[in-house]
């Protein structure tokens, strides 16, 4: 019989504890809404628009300046990355800008 009392107090605990959650939630949700106003706070803000998507890539304004150019093409290598083949196991010095 005790464990049945048990059983039936968990019971209305548990639904005691929902009942305070969902007004919690709602008095929750009203603050948030007086602060996103009072605010201008906007999805974006939040990280939360989904139409925005992530940037990839290398950032504007972060080139890497060419330490090394091949005389006969012209082209350049910054040092970083693979190797390109017109300095491929040569003396990069040599093509030292």
């Amino acid at each position: 019989m005790l464990y049945d009392e048990l059983r039936a107090k968990a019971a209305e605990i548990l639904a005691q504890a929902e009942q305070v959650k969902s007004e919690e939630r709602q008095k929750t949700i009203d603050t948030v809404r007086v602060m996103i106003q009072t605010y201008d706070i906007t999805a974006r803000d939040l990280g939360l628009d989904k139409s925005v998507k992530a940037k990839t890539g290398p950032k504007p304004g972060n080139k890497v300046v060419p330490k090394y150019r091949d005389p006969a093409s012209g082209a350049t290598w910054s040092g970083r990355g693979k190797t390109p083949k017109w300095i491929n196991g040569a003396d990069r010095s040599q093509y030292a800008i």
